[in-house]
């Protein structure tokens, strides 16, 4: 009847599904993304370190490269219609059993384990394993579109992250947030999605069946893992991954902390750091589009140029403190490092379509979930032994540094975006 509806209206089925996932990863990776604020909340209220602090996040993200294999496993086994609504309850428990702890090891499971597994079964590889079965010439774009979803979600639930925390304090946050995650995704994801569009009597893309010769379904054979794991390029991007993770979880973990320790009040902390979620989106919107028209190479040299001016502007803010100069951060992070994914989703795709495209994306992003996991503490660790981010933010240039150069020579191997 959906189908039908949406047919009825001339609008592709596969954009329904788009806009599924770009709802699913604004609940998801918003809440994930808003931990920053969560972490300046937990900081005063408990006294904890920041390095101790910040492994709560680290632990989640090692539980997410743990499992993310797994989560492609189940993914190409039953489809996002069964992975997703399975995995929004246990994220919606693990958040919900976050606001009854009195130990920092009750957090280090809860958040730790139980919300760090639902990230890798709710996480980038399993959302960008479905674009492929409903795109392929537009794959860059309907990648942008759905990850904008994270960019919108960090922005809006960073801004509601802090009013929450302000008026009911984090942990009754945390309860609102698992009961609202299991009331909203689960439906959504049971409602909404179809296995592929040759399910329902549609093509790749849209088109009709004749256009659809030369085209072949991502579902049926294509490049198998070991296949993968033995080109240059797939290393190559579990290198660029890797430090993405860094970097990204970095920022999400320690930015707004970071800002108020420049002389920036808390609310102006947060809404930069929700704001560079905003243009994030922007960017992942914008660069996938071009990625469909340029191809990947020249993006990923324009974006690490401007990500890593971006990080010089931010040490400058700290020794000159100005809005001027976040303002200036904001945009060139956001709109470059930031909004990098859905290119390097469309090139992953691109390389390694097929059925085992799912456990290709898990594998990758096991880099993800390492870089992700030593970022946070690291910094953490730097700042408790020297009072300041200084080391922390060299090291982000030389990550986004190598992340470049790796991308940029991994699409080296498919110097087109696949039509």
């Amino acid at each position: 009847m959906l189908v039908a509806f949406f047919s009825g209206r001339g609008i592709y089925y596969g954009w329904v599904v788009m806009a599924t996932l770009f709802m699913t990863m604004f609940i998801v990776l918003g809440i994930r993304f808003s931990f920053g604020i969560f972490y300046v909340a937990i900081l005063a209220d408990t006294g904890w370190r920041r390095a101790e602090t910040a492994l709560i996040f680290s632990i989640a993200m090692l539980s997410y490269s743990l499992t993310i294999v797994l989560s492609g496993y189940l993914f190409d086994r039953f489809g996002p219609r069964v992975l997703f609504p399975a995995a929004s309850v246990l994220l919606g428990i693990g958040l919900f059993l976050c606001s009854t702890i009195e130990t920092i090891w009750e957090f280090y499971t809860y958040y730790g384990v139980l919300v760090g597994v639902s990230f890798s079964m709710l996480g980038f590889p399993t959302h960008m394993a479905v674009v492929p079965r409903w795109f392929q010439r537009k794959r860059g774009l309907a990648a942008g579109l759905a990850l904008s979803g994270i960019g919108f979600g960090s922005f809006c639930l960073v801004w509601l992250s802090g009013i929450l925390i302000e008026q009911v304090g984090w942990r009754t946050t945390y309860q609102i947030y698992g009961i609202a995650v299991i009331a909203s995704l689960v439906p959504l994801n049971l409602i909404l999605h179809r296995h592929s569009p040759q399910a329902i009597g549609q093509s790749l893309d849209g088109d009709p069946p004749s256009a659809q010769i030369a085209q072949t379904s991502p579902q049926s054979g294509g490049v198998t893992m070991p296949q993968a794991m033995k080109t240059p390029a797939f290393w190559l991007l579990l290198i660029a991954v890797s430090m993405i993770g860094f970097v990204t979880m970095t920022m999400v973990v320690h930015q707004t902390q970071l800002t108020m320790d420049f002389g920036y009040a808390m609310a102006t902390a947060a809404f930069f750091f929700g704001l560079i979620g905003m243009i994030r989106s922007l960017g992942q919107m914008t660069w996938g589009a071009l990625s469909d028209r340029f191809g990947h190479n020249p993006i990923f040299l324009v974006v690490t140029v401007m990500s890593v001016a971006g990080v010089a502007v931010l040490y400058l803010t700290q020794h000159t403190p100005h809005l001027v100069y976040l303002s200036l951060f904001t945009v060139l992070l956001g709109f470059g490092f930031m909004g990098v994914s859905p290119v390097y989703a469309s090139m992953v795709s691109g390389m390694f379509q097929g059925r085992h495209l799912g456990k290709i994306l898990g594998i990758l992003d096991i880099g993800f979930g390492i870089g992700a996991s030593t970022g946070p503490l690291l910094a953490g660790t730097l700042f408790d032994s020297y009072g300041n981010y200084d080391l922390t933010l060299i090291l982000l240039v030389v990550a986004m540094c190598v992340a470049g150069a790796a991308m940029y020579l991994a699409s080296r191997f498919h110097p087109k975006p696949s039509r």
